[in-house]
Formats: C-alpha cells, sequence, structure tokens
C-alpha cells in the first residue's frame, strides 16, 4: 500500500472537512461502547415473596433460546450483556421480567401467583371465587379437553370423582332414583342446553351436592354440569384451527369356533341327546373337510375412521368483541353400513356501552346419520358351516339351513336401511344493567329448537327359510321441539370493612311444546322411489301424530356473606312449579345452607408456612326430580292402532292407556356434603375429600295393578319409594415446574354405597331385564342396592353319580357335566324359591388418574399426556354367553366351548368316509357339556353367567409438539401444534366379554344397568380402540 496515500488519510489537512474528525471520533467512541457492552457472566438468584430460594425456577433470554434453571439453592449463572431481558417463571407464581444491568450478582423475586386465591369459577347463575366456594364444585382442566376427539367425555371420567360414564351416560355419586338419573346440562346460562364441542367450551363445572345444585331446583338432584363456551377477546383478530383424524377398530373380539369346531360340536350335542348311537352322526358329513368355514362377525366388523375440522375467528376491542366458529365431522362406525356428517355453527358476540352490556350465544348444527338394521347377536350365532353370500340368490345373501332360524346380520344390513336428519338451533340472548353501584339487572332469553325426520325401509326379498319380507315396506316420522327460557334476575354486590355480601334474586319461566307424525306404507314401485303416494297397497297406508307440552315457573334467591376471608355463610333457594303435577302438588321449595372455615387465614397459621390453603366446609339442602312422563295426574286414552265395526262401518275408536293419579307429586332428595380443601408447597399440592350422603324420598315408582283394570301393563305412578346414597370422593393433584421440565400427576377415587329403603307400603318388588330365556335377571328390593341381578346358584358342574342321584328330584334330565342349581331351601324342588341375589352392577369404587408432562426446548415445546380409568367391584351379566355358550342348537359358540365337558372320550366314525375322529375326556372345566336341546335348563338365569367386571383402562394417550413462536413468526403464526395419540388403547380385566363398560339397554332405566346384550345391536355396543393424529395452530 502507499505509505504516502495512508500518512496522508490520518494527516488531516486544513482544507478537509471537519466533518470527517467528528466522524472518525464518533467510530471511536462506538467501539468504546461495543467493548463495555460485551457479555460477563451472570450470577443469579431466584427467591420466592417471602426471601426463600426457589428450587427449578425456568429462566429464558428474551428473544433468544438461551435458557436455564435454578438449583438447589436457587442460584443460576448465564453469560449475558446489559439490557437482555430475562424471563423468570415457576409454577404456583407469577412470572416476572428482569433487565440486566452492570451488576454481576443480581437477586430476582417471585411473587406468589394470586391465580390460586383469585381464580373465578362459574356456580348457578352467577360466578364466584374458587377460595369462596361452600359447596362441592369439581372444576375440569380445559386444556385437556382439545388434545383427544371426545376429550370432554375422557376428561370427566378420568379427572372428576363421584362421575361415573358408561356408553355416553353420566351418573353423578350413584343411582339417586329409579328413573331419570342423568345431570342437567347448563350451557351459557341456558338450561337444557347441548354440550358444545370441546374447541369451544371455556371452562367446565361440576355441582354434585345440593348447595351447589339447590339454585336449579327440581331438576338438580342428579346433579349439574355448567358449561362456558369461549368468547372473542379485545386485540388482533385471531384465527384458530383445530383437526384430528383417526382410525378405530372393535377393542375387543370374543373368538367364535371356525367351521371344522363347530360341526364337531354339533355332532356332540346330537350324540349327548342320543346315546344309542356313537358312530359318526354328522349333519354335516365330514367336518374336517370344512375347515375354517365362515365368520359373520368378520363380515359385519370393519375398520372405521373419522375426521374433525374446527375453524374460529374472534377478536374485538375493548367494548365489543365476537367469536365465530365452524365445525365439520365425519364418523365410519366400526359397523358396516353406519355412517354420519355433521355439520356445526356458533357465532357468539358482546357489547359493552357504560353500565349496559348485552351478548348473545348462538349455535346451529345438523346431523344425518345412514344406518340399517343388524343385530351382533346374530352375526355371533351365525353358523360358520354355512356360506354367508349366495350368487343363486336374488339378494346375493345366503339364508340359514342345517335348523339355524337365524337372519343374516349382513342381509338386514344392506337391503335394509335408514336415514336420521337432526336440525338444531339453540342459544340465548342476554343484557345487563348497572342500575346503582353494585346492583345489576339481567335479562336472559334462551331457545331450544330441533327438528327430527326418520326415514325407514325395509326391502322386499327372501333370504333364506327364516328371513322372509314382501311386499317392501317405507316409515316415515318427524318431530319438532320448541323450548322457550325467559329469565329476570337482580344480583347485589358490596364489600364494608371486613364484610362482604352478595344476592341473587330472580324469576324464571320456561315452556316445551313437542308434535310428531308418522306415516307408513307397504308396496313401493322400487327401493329409489321412497314416496308414500307410489305405494301399491293403499290400504296399507297409516299415519298418526303426537302433541305434547310442558311448562315450568320458578323464584330463586341466594345469599353469599364472607367475614375477613375466613368465614364464609351462602343461602339458596328455589321455587319451581311444574305442569307434570296437579294444582295440588305443582309446587316445590328447594332450599341449601352451606358454610366454610378458610383455616389457613387464621394468624396461628402462619406458623405452617407450607399450607397455602385449608378450607372446611359443609352443606345441607334439598332436591326434586320431576323425570316422569307427563299427565300422570290425569286419566289418558290412546287412539293407536285401535278400530271397531259400527253399522258394518270401521271407526276410529279409543282405549284407556294410564290410570290417573291426582296425588303424585316431586321426588325428594335431602343431601349432606362434608369437605375439606387443602393445598401445599406453594399450592403444588392439592387434596380435596368429601363426605356426602344422600336420600332420596318419594320416589316416583310405577306399581302394578290387576290387569282386569283394563291398562295393560300401564302402571299408575306413586310415590312409593326411597333410596339412600353415601360415599366419599377423593381427589389429589401434584404440579411443579423444574428447569424445561413440567409435569402434573392427579388421581381421584370415589366410594358409593347404594341402598333401597323402602318400596311403598307392600314393600314392592321391581323387576328389570328379561334374560333370553324369558327369565327376569335384575331385581329391586328393600335392603339391597338397585337392579342387583337376580337367579339361581350353582355349585359347579355334575362330576359324578353320586350327585345325580341325590338331586334327582329336582333335577331328573341332568347328566355328567351338566350345571349343577342349588336347591336352596331343601324342599327338593328347583323353583324361583330358589333364586338369590348374584351381584350388583354399581361398583364399590371407581378410580382416575392422569398425568401430563412437557419440555421446553430451543425450538419448541414437547408434550405428553395420559388419562386412566377403571371401577373396582361391579359385576356383569353377560348375557352373550347364553348364545356363545349354550350350545343346545346348531347355532355358532364361543371358542372357549373348545373346553367343554366330555365324561368319557368320545370316538366318532364316519361309515362313508371311515374317518375317527377322537375328543378326549374333559373333566377338569367349568364348560359345561354339549347337549342338543338343554334337557337340564343350564342357560337359566345363574350365576354362571355374572362376571367381574373390574378393570382399569388406558383411556387417552397423547403425544404433541409445539413450536416456538420465535420461528414461526415469518409466517404470522402464533401457535402450531402437532400431535398423535390412542384411545382405550389397553383394558385389564376379567371379564370375558367384548366390553367391561356396557350400560344398560335404556340409557335412562337404572333397573336394568350392567347387563351385556340388552341392546338393539344385540350386545352393547363396545368401545372401539381409536389411533389419531392432528394439528392445531392459531394466527
Amino acid at each position: 500500500m502507499n505509505r504516502n496515500y495512508v500518512s496522508s488519510f490520518f494527516c488531516f489537512p486544513k482544507e478537509r472537512n471537519r466533518k470527517v474528525k467528528w466522524l472518525l471520533m464518533a467510530s471511536m467512541l462506538m467501539g468504546i461502547g461495543r467493548l463495555s457492552a460485551q457479555e460477563k457472566v451472570i450470577h443469579g438468584k431466584i427467591i420466592s415473596d417471602q426471601g426463600k430460594p426457589i428450587i427449578g425456577a425456568s429462566i429464558k433470554v428474551k428473544d433468544k433460546t438461551l435458557s436455564t434453571s435454578t438449583n438447589e439453592k436457587g442460584e443460576f449463572v448465564l453469560k449475558l450483556n446489559p439490557g437482555e431481558v430475562l424471563i423468570v417463571s415457576n409454577v404456583g407464581y407469577n412470572q416476572a421480567e428482569y433487565v440486566i444491568g452492570n451488576s454481576s450478582e443480581i437477586s430476582i423475586p417471585l411473587v406468589a401467583a394470586e391465580i390460586a386465591v383469585d381464580e373465578v369459577v362459574v356456580v348457578g347463575y352467577g360466578k364466584q371465587k374458587k377460595v369462596d366456594l361452600t359447596s362441592s364444585i369439581a372444576v375440569v382442566d380445559t386444556k385437556d379437553l382439545v388434545k383427544v376427539p371426545g376429550g370432554t367425555i375422557a376428561t370427566l371420567q378420568s379427572a372428576v370423582p363421584g362421575v361415573q360414564v358408561t356408553n355416553g351416560a353420566i351418573r353423578i355419586r350413584g343411582v339417586g332414583s329409579i328413573n331419570g338419573t342423568d345431570p342437567l346440562y347448563v350451557v351459557d346460562g341456558m338450561i337444557g342446553g347441548a354440550m358444545p364441542d370441546e374447541n369451544n367450551i371455556a371452562s367446565i363445572q361440576v355441582l354434585k351436592d345440593a348447595a351447589s345444585s339447590a339454585i336449579y331446583g327440581a331438576r338438580g338432584a342428579n346433579g349439574v354440569i355448567l358449561v362456558t363456551t369461549k368468547r372473542g377477546k379485545a386485540g388482533d383478530v385471531k384465527l384458530d384451527y383445530n383437526a384430528f383424524a383417526g382410525i378405530k377398530n372393535i377393542s375387543h373380539n370374543v373368538p367364535l369356533l371356525n367351521g371344522q369346531q363347530l360341526a364337531e360340536l354339533i355332532n356332540e350335542e346330537m350324540y349327548n341327546k342320543d346315546h344309542s348311537r356313537k358312530d359318526y352322526l354328522a349333519a354335516l358329513s365330514k367336518p374336517s373337510d370344512i375347515g375354517q368355514g365362515y365368520n359373520m362377525m368378520d363380515e359385519l366388523l370393519q375398520t372405521g375412521n373419522y375426521q374433525r375440522h374446527n375453524l374460529s375467528v374472534s377478536g374485538g376491542s375493548q367494548n365489543a368483541n365476537f367469536r365465530l366458529s365452524g365445525i365439520y365431522a365425519t364418523d365410519k362406525s366400526i359397523i358396516i353400513q353406519d355412517k354420519n356428517k355433521y355439520y356445526g355453527a356458533q357465532f357468539i358476540s358482546d357489547f359493552t356501552k357504560g353500565k349496559l352490556k348485552i351478548g348473545e350465544t348462538l349455535s346451529l348444527g345438523y346431523t344425518r346419520r345412514n344406518w340399517s338394521d343388524k343385530n351382533i347377536i346374530d352375526a355371533q350365532k351365525w353358523s360358520s358351516t354355512l356360506p354367508l353370500y349366495d350368487a343363486n340368490s336374488s339378494t346375493g345373501f345366503a339364508g340359514a339351513g342345517n335348523g339355524t332360524d337365524v337372519q343374516s346380520a349382513l342381509a338386514n344390513a344392506y337391503l335394509n336401511k335408514n336415514v336420521n336428519d337432526n336440525f338444531s338451533v339453540n342459544g340465548n340472548a342476554w343484557a345487563t344493567y348497572e342500575i346503582i353501584k353494585g346492583l345489576v339487572y339481567k335479562f336472559n332469553m334462551g331457545i331450544d329448537l330441533s327438528r327430527v325426520r326418520n326415514e325407514g325401509y325395509i326391502g322386499n326379498y327372501a333370504v333364506g327359510q327364516y328371513q322372509n319380507h314382501s311386499p317392501d315396506e317405507l316409515n316415515i316420522s318427524s318431530s319438532q321441539n320448541n323450548r322457550w327460557l325467559f329469565e329476570n334476575t337482580l344480583t347485589y354486590e358490596n364489600n364494608f370493612g371486613k364484610h362482604a355480601i352478595s344476592a341473587l334474586a330472580g324469576i324464571t319461566s320456561e315452556e316445551s311444546r313437542y308434535n310428531a307424525v308418522n306415516a307408513g306404507a307397504r308396496g313401493l314401485p322400487s327401493p329409489d322411489v321412497l314416496i308414500l303416494n307410489s305405494a301399491s297397497l293403499a290400504s296399507s297406508r297409516l299415519v298418526g301424530s303426537g302433541v305434547g307440552q310442558s311448562a315450568m315457573y320458578s323464584m330463586l334467591g341466594r345469599v353469599n356473606y364472607n367475614y375477613d376471608n375466613r368465614y364464609l355463610l351462602t343461602f339458596n333457594m328455589r321455587r319451581d312449579g311444574s305442569a307434570n303435577f296437579s294444582n295440588q302438588y305443582r309446587y316445590g321449595n328447594f332450599p341449601s345452607v352451606s358454610a366454610g372455615w378458610r383455616i389457613s387465614q387464621e394468624s396461628f397459621m402462619k406458623a405452617f408456612p407450607a399450607i397455602s390453603e385449608l378450607k372446611l366446609r359443609g352443606s345441607y339442602g334439598l332436591l326434586g326430580n320431576s323425570d316422569i312422563a307427563q299427565y300422570q295426574y290425569q286419566r289418558t286414552v290412546s287412539f293407536d292402532h285401535v278400530w271397531y265395526y259400527l253399522n258394518n262401518v270401521m271407526v276410529t275408536g279409543a282405549l284407556p292407556q294410564t290410570p290417573s293419579n291426582p296425588n303424585v307429586k316431586w321426588e325428594s332428595q335431602y343431601s349432606t356434603d362434608l369437605g375439606l380443601d387443602l393445598e401445599l408447597f406453594d399450592h403444588k399440592l392439592a387434596l380435596t375429600v368429601d363426605y356426602y350422603n344422600k336420600k332420596t324420598e318419594d320416589m316416583l315408582i310405577n306399581v302394578p295393578i290387576s290387569f282386569t283394570a283394563g291398562y295393560g301393563n300401564n302402571f299408575p305412578v306413586l310415590n312409593a319409594g326411597s333410596i339412600r346414597n353415601r360415599g366419599w370422593d377423593i381427589l389429589a393433584s401434584y404440579k411443579d415446574q423444574v428447569g424445561n421440565f413440567g409435569y402434573r400427576i392427579g388421581a381421584n377415587i370415589s366410594f358409593v354405597k347404594n341402598r333401597v329403603l323402602s318400596l311403598g307400603n307392600n314393600n314392592e318388588i321391581l323387576w328389570g331385564s328379561i334374560s333370553p330365556g324369558g327369565e327376569n335377571v335384575t331385581r329391586t328390593a328393600v335392603g339391597r342396592s338397585v337392579g342387583e341381578f337376580w337367579g339361581y346358584t350353582t355349585n359347579g358342574l355334575y362330576t359324578s353319580q353320586a350327585q345325580l342321584d341325590a338331586d334327582k328330584a329336582f333335577a331328573p334330565h341332568a347328566a355328567l357335566g351338566d350345571v349343577r342349581f342349588n336347591d336352596r331351601n331343601g324342599d327338593k324342588i328347583l323353583n324361583d324359591q330358589d333364586k338369590d341375589f348374584l351381584g350388583s352392577p354399581i361398583p364399590d369404587f371407581s378410580y382416575g388418574f392422569n398425568a401430563d408432562v412437557n419440555y421446553n426446548s430451543s425450538i419448541g415445546t414437547f408434550d405428553l399426556s395420559m388419562m386412566w380409568q377403571g371401577s373396582k367391584g361391579n359385576d356383569i351379566y353377560n348375557n352373550s354367553r347364553y348364545w356363545g355358550e349354550g350350545m343346545y342348537h346348531y347355532y355358532n359358540n364361543f371358542a372357549s366351548t373348545l373346553d367343554r365337558y366330555r365324561a368319557e372320550e368320545l370316538v366318532f366314525k364316519n361309515p362313508v368316509s371311515g374317518e375317527t375322529t377322537i375328543y378326549p375326556k374333559n373333566t377338569d372345566t367349568k364348560i359345561p357339556r354339549a347337549v342338543l336341546g338343554d334337557p337340564n335348563q343350564n342357560l337359566r338365569a345363574s350365576n354362571r353367567f355374572v362376571e367381574d367386571g373390574s378393570y382399569l383402562r388406558l383411556k387417552v394417550v397423547n403425544i404433541g409438539y409445539s413450536f416456538s413462536s420465535p420461528r414461526l413468526e415469518r409466517w404470522k403464526i402464533d401457535r402450531l401444534r402437532f400431535y398423535v395419540g390412542a384411545k382405550n388403547l389397553l383394558t385389564f380385566t376379567k371379564y370375558s366379554g367384548y366390553d367391561p363398560e356396557v350400560g344398560s339397554g335404556d340409557t335412562r332405566s337404572n333397573l336394568s344397568r350392567g347387563i351385556d346384550g340388552q341392546t338393539p345391536w344385540g350386545l352393547s355396543f363396545p368401545n372401539s380402540r381409536e389411533y389419531f393424529m392432528g394439528i392445531q395452530f392459531t394466527f
């Protein structure tokens, strides 16, 4: 380089502009500044507001991927530049930001999070601080809802003690009545609203005792589930999208006999019926030629699939906000010819103008379900020796043969069809105005409208000997349900000194109307022309209609008192009037009182710093239940299919339908609850314990009367029963954050003891389900629990001639290998007097536990969650074994019958082929012998069909990954999460049937619970094992 040039550059002649000098000086100063701003080692300590070190606190550098956590002394070390910002967080504390200065040693205090103290929960007709609650209310963590398909039900099952979910039917704290025991749903203040999609839910509270439910009076006896939907917030417009898709299969399939095994079984049945021959008695000439045969269950079941898309847009300002969401979903069942589609939309908005606030929620839904008649039992019974299809048949399906009087479930599935359309509109609009400070008036108006249309077609076909239908038939029905709700309430809140008081008063009115019409005809020209007027058989055209209406008028009130955040008192009162009762008993009063003591707020508790919250509470109240059919206090008549001839002309007539009882009144439930709420270690460990005692009186019962009265099986309803449920609900959880690793675990258990105290003056016996053999298999009696199983007890199988000789008087047709029934009263006669209670479908306790873990890395957050649920001590009456282990007909049987009893070795020889088959002796078994016709009636309702229904199931496992915001900013994405998971992945049970989570044939009937095999499917529809994946993001 030219030295003269260099020197001339640094020698600044006078003629050069002085600006150059100033520029060079500024550059030198900036360089010095950069030297002084070099990163340095920072020694820091994170402490609580009480000066104690915080272990495992997370420290992140803002807008960077650099992070660390505190050690056991609350200390950390980082290399940082002055001006950089630290973000510090830990479970139980408010997040804090700290700007790095010149000091190399820093101390950052964290303030205990107020969320544990100021968390607000929704209660009936209002809100309340969680710490001020004096009743038993379970708060559901709604973050779990959107993690999995159907997350609402899974969360209620695994996270809320005292809540039992079976096939969609929810029971809270046992069986309080033999009538409807479904809880009341209240969605955004709309009583009886439908459960929203989990993506639209902001909060769920489960009201379990009288103190929390009494504000809903006559409909609170079975518990209340309060749901609040998400609303828009002030700020930029946000777009949220959540989509998932999955596949599903039957969770457990009971194996059946293949063709050869069934042929051998049939031969053995025939041999055991008639010992006169011992050569080959094959109804099917050669079992070994049949091989595997045919399995209709495999054809009836399929791999189902589903998908769901939820898109929402929300935003607003300080005075107005909105949220609009839409849903599209499809679901293909694990049973063929069963699928549905769902379209839904919801619009929510809020507006504030001074003291006036208005808002509304409007939800629209449309579901179309396509399904057809089919029966799992029919598929199970189908002989595996018979083909499923027949190319020479006009339908393409084979019919039953070989004496097998069973229908083809495949033919029913494909030749018949049903379409169900359901359109619903529900929502509410409200307005509040603050009259004076603390006094607010609210008007709420709700609607719930539904339109349902069913179209059922049965084709003109003949499939075999036992499945004929001619001519074809079309039935169409349509119904409308309209319900309106009007509420006017006043609330008042005021604090003066250490005293805080709030009050609520209101009136509500509700009216619903129902109408339906149905029509049918036969002889349609084509399955593609489903028009009633096209039917060729005009005389077959039948029409019918029905109407109904009900109304309820109510007054309600509540007073809350709080002294110094230590002593809490709440009074509730509701007076309901229902059109379901006569004027004399139309109104009912439902009061409650509850109190709480926040011991942790007492001055002496300062000596126990580990205790964050400690509260004792108790409540007592009266609830009601009016869930009965309408017009029970009036005599009713029916015009349904009633005709007679008058002057040789057929005219419509009427028949008595139900007798009247003008004295019928409300069921009354008296409820006591004692509770403890405890939180330790800065709210990390939480424990809630509740003891409850519920007694239902004046229970509504259908009491039998003589058939000569002319009402058939329509018995009058009387207030003639009493039931008690008492038990414990226990919930525990622990959460913590250790550096980048966070976790939360929870467990709950609920014990319940159910007893029937009275059933009227005569202590009537209430019967429930009927077995396939025509016997009552459940019985409700005083001193027992509701719906216990009823039948004969057994003492294994007959294994010796001495046993046969001893029981010959009452078991004359028994042989070795038959079931040995007990003559309990010793009268040498086997009859109903020898039956006994065999078990109960109500568990001794149910339980659940869940776990969530997450790990923060430089690029995002990994999360894992699991939900387990189970029950212990409940029994199941396995009706499917009546057919599956019957071995008395030509039906197929379960593979378990391969272990059937044989008193001796059997040798069968085919006289044509000379083939010899040997069946070894087998006396060490619980499976009875195979014999055509069942001469000993081995299939009588007995304890051999009652099984332990206890189980533990992994309801949900979910793995997800959320990418960090800095990496998504370029695409304007605030949040992006991918997840995969499974439902019902593992089940631990001794139950031999399809699914231990069985309900009843009628989900409203508590007299028929726990019976597997009493639904239109032939079996309680089993849960499916599902695998899914999804994506969630926010713009």
